[in-house]
């Protein structure tokens, strides 16, 4: 899914130049157009905030990973996404 604007419910309330839109006398502050921040913010500042405001959220739909582990006689191979014997 890709998103069009920032999706930090906080991105309108900056004061920067470029966020204002409007006709001269009817001027608002608005939310940006996203940018290569994970399609989801148009800064890494409003990306963090993101990331703050729906961690819960976030971590509910994401169960917690069990340990892992691997021989110690195989590798990985990054280039198959498989392991390999040494």
């Amino acid at each position: 899914m890709a998103y069009r604007n920032c999706q930090n419910p906080k991105c309108h309330y900056y004061d920067t130049v470029d966020r204002l839109r409007g006709p001269k006398d009817n001027k608002v502050y608005t939310t940006r157009k996203n940018t290569n921040y994970w399609g989801i913010a148009c800064t890494l500042h409003c990306l963090s905030e993101y990331w703050d405001h729906n961690k819960d959220a976030i971590q509910r739909a994401i169960p917690e990973m069990e340990p892992q582990a691997r021989p110690r006689d195989q590798r990985y191979n990054w280039s198959d996404e498989r392991l390999e014997p040494r």
